[in-house]
C-alpha cells in the first residue's frame, strides 16, 4: 500500500507513503541563516477555553504502558503490512524506546544484525534499529489541540514524525480510509520546516492536503512545540505557537469526525527520501541519533475535566483546607485579599516575617477512580525557602510527588508530576518551610485543580 504522487496547488510537493505520514517538499528558499535556539523545557499555554484532557510528561524511568504500545519489528499488526508502506529502513524494537531525565527518547542506530520479521521476509533485512510507539486502544479521542515538545535529529535520511491515525484503521479498513493527520514530519533537505498534512479517501480516490511552516532556524537545534488544533470543520497547524499562511485545512470528511490515536516514531530513509541505500543515510557505525520528546498533550474545549475540590480559589477563606505543622507554626498559612488572587479577590498565602515556619496546607479526596492524576495551581513567589512544593500523596505518611516552586514575579501555572491512585485516596496542597524569618519571603497560591489524566 503506497501513496500516489501528487501536485499540491498550495505548495509544490510530493506526497508519499501510507501510514508513516505525508510531508511536502517546498520550493521556498530560506531567508535567514540557520541558528541555534537552545532552551530549557518548553512551557506551553493552550489559550483560554482549552483544558488538558490527557498527557504524558515522561516523568518516570520507563514508558507508561497504560498510554503507549511499542512496536517490536517492521511488521505492523494493526494494518498487516511491512515497512509501514513507505519502504523505511529501520527495525523498531523496545530497547530503542527509553524514558529518562523527563524525556521520551527514540534512538536510531546502524546494525549488522540484519533483523527480519518472518512475516516480512520478502522485503529484505533492515539496516537500522529505531523506535516507534502509538496509543491505539489506550488513548483515542476526537478533536482538540494535540501538541508535543520535540527535538528532532539532524542528518540525511532522518524522518521523525508526530501524527495521528483514525482509530477504526484495520486490515479491512486500510489507509487512508481511516484518516491521517500529520502534525510534524521533518526532512533534512528543509531543516527549518515543520511539514504537516491530512489524508483521507473521498469516496472515489485517495485525497491529500499539505502545508508547512518554517521557523527560520534548524528545528534540529533545540526543542520546539508542534501542534494541530482540530475541530469538526478545520485543522490549524502551528510551530512554536505561530500560525503561518496556508496552514489551515477546512474539512468535512467523515475520517476526521471520529476518534484518532497518536503515533511518534523515528524512521530512516524510505520513499520520501527517494528510497536511498542504507549506506547513504547519515548515521555512521557506532553513532546514535535520537528523537527526544519532553511531553505530549491533548487539550479539549469545554468544561475543565477536573475533580471537584472545596473552595479551590480560597474565596471562602480556609474552608475545606486543613493545615499541619511539625513545630506549631501553621499560623503562617492563611487566606488574604492582598492584591487579590489569580482570578478572584482571595488567595492562599504562606508567610511569616518574624520566625521560621513549616506548614502543609492540604485537602484530601476519597473515592477517586483508579488512575493517574496531577495537581495544578497558580503561584506567585519571592524570597528564600528551604522548600516550597506543590505536592500530592496517597496517604498521610506516603512519599509525595511534588514540583519545587521557583521564583515567580507574576502569577504562574505550576503542576505536579502524575501520581497513580489505586486506593481511591489522595492528599494535595502546598508544603513550605523557611528556616529563618524574612519579610521578603512570600508565596501566594490560588485556583487549585485536581486533574484526572
Amino acid at each position: 500500500m503506497n501513496r500516489r504522487d501528487l501536485t499540491s496547488s498550495i505548495l509544490a510537493a510530493s506526497c508519499i507513503a501510507a501510514l508513516q505520514g505525508c510531508a511536502l517538499d517546498t520550493p521556498e528558499t530560506e531567508d535567514s541563516a540557520l541558528g541555534s535556539q537552545e532552551q530549557a523545557e518548553l512551557a506551553y499555554n493552550p489559550g483560554p477555553g482549552w483544558n488538558l484532557a490527557w498527557s504524558d510528561e515522561f516523568d518516570g524511568t520507563s514508558l507508561n504502558a497504560n498510554n503507549w504500545n511499542v512496536l517490536t519489528s517492521n511488521y505492523d499488526p494493526v494494518t498487516n503490512n511491512c515497512n509501514f508502506g513507505t519502504g523505511e529502513l529501520e527495525y523498531p524494537r523496545a530497547q530503542n524506546v527509553t524514558v529518562s531525565g523527563g524525556k521520551l527518547v527514540l534512538t536510531a542506530e546502524r546494525t549488522s544484525d540484519n533483523p527480519v520479521d518472518s512475516r516480512c521476509t520478502g522485503y529484505g533485512a533492515r539496516s537500522f534499529y529505531s523506535g516507534r510507539i502509538h496509543t491505539k486502544g489506550k488513548v483515542e479521542r476526537r478533536y482538540g489541540k494535540i501538541v508535543a515538545s520535540i527535538k528532532v535529529p539532524s542528518g540525511y535520511g532522518m524522518w521523525p514524525a508526530f501524527w495521528t491515525l483514525g482509530a477504526n484503521i484495520s486490515s479491512t479498513n486500510p489507509w487512508p480510509g481511516c484518516g491521517e493527520i500529520d502534525i510534524l514530519e521533518w526532512h533534512s533537505n528543509d531543516p527549518t520546516w515543520m511539514k504537516s498534512a491530512a489524508h483521507w479517501h473521498n469516496g472515489v480516490q485517495d485525497a491529500h492536503w499539505g502545508t508547512g511552516a518554517s521557523g527560520g532556524y534548524s528545528l534540529a537545534d533545540s526543542f520546539h512545540t508542534y501542534e494541530v488544533e482540530w475541530t469538526a470543520s478545520n485543522m490549524v497547524f502551528r510551530l512554536d505557537g505561530n500560525i503561518v499562511a496556508n496552514n489551515t485545512y477546512f474539512h468535512n470528511e467523515t475520517e476526521f469526525q471520529q476518534p484518532h490515536y497518536i503515533l511518534v516514531n523515528l524512521a530512516l530513509g524510505g520513499n520520501w527520501y527517494g528510497d536511498p541505500s542504507p549506506a547513504s543515510i547519515d548515521l555512521p557505525w557506532g553513532v546514535r541519533k535520537t528523537m527526544e520528546v519532553e511531553w505530549v498533550r491533548w487539550y479539549q474545549q469545554g468544561s475543565t475535566p477536573s475533580t471537584s475540590l472545596t473552595n479551590p480559589g480560597f474565596e471562602s477563606g480556609m474552608t475545606g483546607w486543613s493545615t499541619w505543622s511539625p513545630n506549631g507554626t501553621e499560623a503562617a498559612d492563611f487566606s488574604e485579599t492582598y492584591n487579590g488572587g489569580h482570578s478572584g479577590a482571595y488567595h492562599l498565602t504562606h508567610w511569616n516575617n518574624a520566625a521560621p515556619f513549616e506548614v502543609w496546607t492540604y485537602q484530601s479526596r476519597s473515592g477517586l477512580a483508579s488512575g493517574n492524576y496531577k495537581v495544578r495551581a497558580w503561584v506567585r513567589k519571592g524570597g528564600t525557602f528551604d522548600l516550597a512544593r506543590l505536592q500530592a500523596k496517597t496517604c498521610g505518611s506516603c512519599a509525595p510527588v511534588f514540583t519545587e516552586m521557583g521564583t515567580y514575579t507574576n502569577w504562574t501555572l505550576v503542576e505536579t508530576p502524575a501520581i497513580y491512585v489505586s486506593g481511591g485516596y489522595l492528599e494535595l496542597g502546598f508544603h513550605t518551610r523557611a528556616s529563618s524569618g524574612n519579610p521578603a519571603n512570600y508565596i501566594h497560591m490560588d485556583d487549585v485543580e485536581l486533574i484526572p489524566l
